[in-house]
């Protein structure tokens, strides 16, 4: 998500991410816990997004991925938010659990890897990558 910091210059931006080491240097973020499958914290992350989407008043959401989108692009759902994913770059060939159910929730759902065009659909988009081109062909 960092190196996307450049395409939000002049927004209102806030990042709502897991409490670790190096998100709590982020400016403007919400901390929360690592809920992993924990049923019972997804639903607290639906309340604390709900609660934050309230004080913020967000005109887009942006995911680069894990789980904590899927509580995120659920209340943004509700609020009829506009949502836009970016599938994981580590994700070549296979799709994540939290983007095969964003593909479903997000106006605009992007891949980094042209391989997963034809695994998500229609409604998915590649327009290049995070990774370099040197680094992709060590890949």
């Amino acid at each position: 998500m960092l190196q996307l910091v450049e395409a939000f210059e002049g927004h209102n931006v806030f990042y709502f991410c897991y409490d670790a080491e190096t998100t709590r240097k982020l400016p403007h973020a919400y901390l929360v816990p690592n809920m992993g499958h924990n049923v019972i914290e997804f639903i607290r992350n639906i309340g604390r997004s709900l609660s934050i989407f309230m004080k913020e008043k967000p005109d887009l959401v942006v995911s680069t991925g894990a789980e904590i989108a899927l509580p995120v692009f659920f209340v943004a759902t509700l609020l009829r938010v506009p949502r836009l994913y970016i599938e994981c770059g580590a994700q070549v060939t296979t799709p994540s659990f939290t983007g095969r159910i964003t593909y479903w929730l997000s106006q605009r759902f992007y891949v980094q890897w042209p391989e997963l065009l034809s695994v998500y659909g229609a409604r998915a988009r590649y327009e290049g990558s995070f990774v370099d081109e040197d680094r992709r062909a060590e890949l």
